[in-house]
């Protein structure tokens, strides 16, 4: 399945405490997310791939997409596959 993919105005943003610091989260369809990374519009690809893998992996993830940057969201129902995933798939996107 392919990670469903936004404009950046149709996500509404709010802030929560989560692992312990403040987060940014979102909800869509019935379903919470967490903003697990950030990074340039010019990293857009690697960013899309990432989450092709983690939709592959049965983890929960929306890419947001506007003119300067992107987001990779997280369901927190998949934070524990996303977690694992995350650590060793994220070293090559530089972070905003």
């Amino acid at each position: 399945m392919l990670p469903t993919v936004l404009p950046d105005s149709k996500v509404q943003v709010f802030k929560f405490w989560f692992n312990g610091v403040l987060q940014d989260g979102t909800h869509y369809y019935n379903e919470l997310y967490y903003r697990a990374l950030s990074v340039k519009a010019s990293q857009r690809t690697p960013l899309y791939h990432l989450a092709c893998k983690f939709s592959r992996q049965n983890a929960g993830v929306l890419v947001s997409i506007a003119d300067d940057k992107c987001s990779l969201w997280i369901s927190l129902r998949s934070q524990k596959i996303a977690a694992q995933l995350f650590q060793r798939r994220v070293a090559g996107l530089p972070r905003l």
